[in-house]
């Protein structure tokens, strides 16, 4: 969307215009170093047109809606490619300026030293790289992106806004913008007391700087009362940045050593005389990893002092704390619009990618307040980007059990419930959780001239459930106790609407969890005048989503539910009764596999070729592996589905072919056995298994053995149709105590089998501690 030209949500345009004039007023000083820095002259020129274009850089995702997106990203990407090559350059004049300190304060230093070959290196490699900031420079300059910026971001201020009335809306999405950054940069803090952690201290110096820079880019909402904060994370920023330089040193001078020594030792073979000229590079290590410990010294002491005083509290109270006051002094304002459409949200439970097509869709109806009745966490992966997500998007929202018992940290036994917990305990960050401390258990508003009570469960206990066919004398209970004439509760992930003697009852059903059997995510729209509630089904990734908990190895009964759109308590049951089926009924079980396997477009006389040699195989090893029917089905079902991948492409399709197997739900097997089959398949070619691959997180080690002998079954019969030739007519499998031999009747040439059958047979020949030995008879 070009909001230099739609006018129809003014407090959306003065956030616009708020930002055209805040890179405005930046852009001028980009520019006006560009001939400086091209002269070459004074160094400063550069370090302060360095600094600018990483201001620029940080201010313009802030405003990315307010531009087209096609020149938004255009610029962003000029604005990156200046930043890069300055920084090339400006990193090079503070190693050039720190080694001639450093030789000064060193005059015993000859002019041979090691540390000036360095020096020389350094001024060398400066000079030539100004050739190429020129050249970047003019490349900017002709291509008038600085000039179409401003162009644009003067067109948005011709905007007509109240400002006035505008302002509130603007600090409120300056205190989620800054809210983000303030978490990204806080939830750094184990790293803090890990003096040898180099990439997680990186990693926090350039969370500083964003945060930094983004709290200066609003600072004027605050009328500069974040002053103090921004020169408290300045201050971390630059220690910070002394660690930086000090670490990058530790990399570089050892390299330029062990060039040095090659010339040294050049020069001995030729009876040269020479000087040990790493000795003073070695000295200035020592020099530089000392520096290293007082800047980290410094840096934990500023930390551990500010952590624990006011000035660093009150960063986050001033931020956070209107952020909470903000969000609902937004919304309720929003609401005093009769015309006001809400979008009313529940149980996300940590699932991004459902939140975000929610969003996404609520915002094309025109939609931009959002209520959330709980559970912000559980089951999904992501639990603080979600919060923040609802943070961007100034969420009003209440806690739910969940989320109150990952705070309490109740969490015993093995149970999935259990199992979600302690994922999610783990990964919320210190500032998610005080977010979520500071939600209310419930919230009042007054809409239309209505009542509205928003809460989790009901406005007696946070953990009932309301359902749609709860009795009307506990809803006429629970109307009494909650005095107002709408209800939006959320906990028992069903869409409905109640109303019992003028008291309407909405759950909106779950964002992240749906429970009804449609894998979409549920939200609802309330419209005040007239009042009408529409209940929302959307579309999203249901896949993506199910494999982020593949890959943090939670169960994949919680992949399974997302996919089912079901509660994981129907899949203990089905997983028992599916059990049962798998090993009673093998024959209709692998049919239907075979019908689902033909959608995929799989080369069906190759699958019924591996399979028929993987079972005949199979039955040959029978008393080397002692497996049973359940197991010969698994194995079965694998071949008969190891190669659908390809409908996806050939390049890594046995990876495929997993996720197929564990994604559709049509295909008759049970939650756990998902995992084996798809496993199975998996490594019918290529690695073996190994401990961290996310499908085998949850399978006991018996069964990971298993897994591993019907894989080494699978590569086998899969290498002997390589051709997909079907050349192979029987087979004959015989053992004893050294090898395993396989005699193949065949009809044409078994070359391309053998060749393959030999790269594919070392995970059998592990397994089984005999070698393979083929042989070949010909029909």
């Amino acid at each position: 969307m070009n909001s230099t030209t739609d006018n129809t949500c003014i407090e959306k345009n003065s956030y616009c215009k708020y930002g055209a004039k805040t890179l405005l007023k930046i852009l001028p000083t980009l520019e006006d170093q560009i001939e400086g820095v091209k002269e070459g002259k004074d160094i400063e020129y550069l370090h302060k047109m360095r600094v600018t274009s990483r201001r620029i850089r940080a201010a313009m995702p802030l405003f990315k809606g307010c531009y087209q997106k096609k020149h938004f990203k255009k610029w962003l990407n000029e604005i990156k490619k200046v930043t890069k090559f300055l920084g090339e350059a400006r990193d090079l004049d503070v190693q050039i300026i720190c080694l001639r300190d450093y030789m000064k304060s060193k005059p015993q230093l000859k002019s041979n030293s090691g540390v000036k070959l360095l020096l020389d290196s350094l001024v060398s490699r400066r000079a030539k790289l100004q050739a190429t900031v020129v050249n970047e420079l003019d490349v900017l300059k002709n291509s008038e992106v600085l000039q179409d910026f401003e162009k644009v971001s003067n067109q948005i201020l011709t905007q007509t806004t109240n400002e006035q009335s505008c302002l509130q809306e603007q600090i409120e999405e300056a205190s989620g913008r800054i809210s983000i950054k303030l978490e990204d940069f806080l939830s750094m803090e184990n790293c803090v007391h890990k003096k040898d952690d180099i990439l997680c201290h990186h990693q926090m110096r350039i969370r500083a700087k964003w945060l930094r820079y983004t709290m200066e880019a609003f600072s004027p909402l605050y009328q500069e009362n974040l002053s103090k904060e921004i020169k408290l994370v300045k201050s971390f920023q630059d220690v910070l940045g002394e660690m930086h330089d000090c670490d990058v040193w530790s990399q570089c001078i050892p390299k330029f050593a062990d060039k040095l020594e090659i010339k040294e030792a050049a020069k001995q073979k030729s009876k040269e005389p020479t000087l040990n000229e790493t000795e003073t590079l070695l000295e200035f290590l020592q020099f530089v990893k000392g520096r290293r410990k007082k800047y980290y010294e410094d840096f934990v002491k500023l930390w551990d002092e500010k952590i624990t005083k006011v000035t660093f509290k009150q960063l986050r109270e001033t931020i956070t704390g209107m952020r909470f006051t903000n969000s609902e002094n937004a919304a309720r304002a929003a609401l005093l619009n009769p015309e006001a459409k809400i979008a009313v949200l529940a149980d996300v439970h940590g699932n991004l990618h459902a939140l975000k097509a929610v969003i996404n869709d609520a915002k094309q109806r025109g939609i931009d307040i959002f209520l959330n009745a709980g559970d912000l966490t559980g089951f999904g992966v992501f639990p603080n980007e979600v919060i923040k997500l609802l943070i961007l998007n100034k969420t009003v929202s209440v806690i739910g059990n969940f989320d109150l018992e990952a705070l309490e940290k109740h969490e015993k036994g093995n149970s999935e419930r259990n199992l979600a917990l302690k994922y999610t305990i783990k990964e919320l960050s210190k500032p998610c959780k005080e977010y979520l401390n500071n939600l209310p258990s419930k919230i009042h508003f007054e809409v239309a001239g209505k009542k509205l009570l928003m809460v989790h469960g009901s406005p007696s206990d946070i953990a009932e459930h309301i359902y749609h066919d709860t009795p009307t004398s506990r809803l006429q209970e629970l109307a009494k106790i909650a005095d107002a004439d709408i209800i939006i509760v959320g906990h028992s992930h069903e869409q409905f609407l109640r109303e019992i003697e003028n008291v309407s009852f909405i759950n909106p059903g779950s964002v992240g969890r749906p429970y009804d059997g449609n894998p979409q995510a549920a939200y609802a729209v309330v419209s005040l005048k007239p009042f009408c509630v529409e209940f929302k089904r959307v579309d999203y990734s249901v896949e993506s989503a199910a494999q982020a908990m593949r890959k943090k190895r939670l169960p994949e009964s919680f992949a399974q539910m997302l996919l089912n759109g079901l509660p994981f308590d129907a899949f203990k049951k089905e997983d028992f009764a599916r059990k049962l089926e798998m090993e009673q009924n093998c024959l209709e079980i692998t049919e239907s596999t075979r019908k689902v396997a033909q959608k995929y477009r799989q080369d069906t006389n190759h699958s019924k070729q591996v399979r028929c040699t993987a079972l005949k195989i199979f039955k040959g090893l029978q008393d080397l592996h002692h497996l049973d029917n359940p197991e010969r089905c698994w194995l079965e079902c694998a071949a008969i589905l190891h190669d659908i991948g390809l409908s996806v492409n050939t390049s890594s399709h046995n990876k495929k072919s997993l996720k197929l197997i564990l994604d559709d739900t049509q295909l008759p097997f049970s939650s756990v056995e998902r995992r084996i089959i798809g496993s199975i398949a998996r490594y019918h070619r290529k690695g073996f298994p190994k401990e961290k691959d996310y499908n085998l997180a949850g399978l006991s080690k018996e069964t990971k053995l298993k897994v591993k002998i019907l894989s080494s079954i699978l590569r086998v019969a899969d290498g002997l149709d390589f051709t997909h030739q079907s050349i192979v007519e029987q087979i004959e499998v015989n053992v004893d105590s050294k090898k395993i031999s396989i005699e193949c009747e065949i009809h044409s040439n078994p070359s391309a089998e053998e060749q393959s059958v030999n790269k594919k047979k070392d995970l059998l020949e592990e397994v089984f501690g005999r070698q393979l030995v083929l042989t070949w008879r010909k029909n």
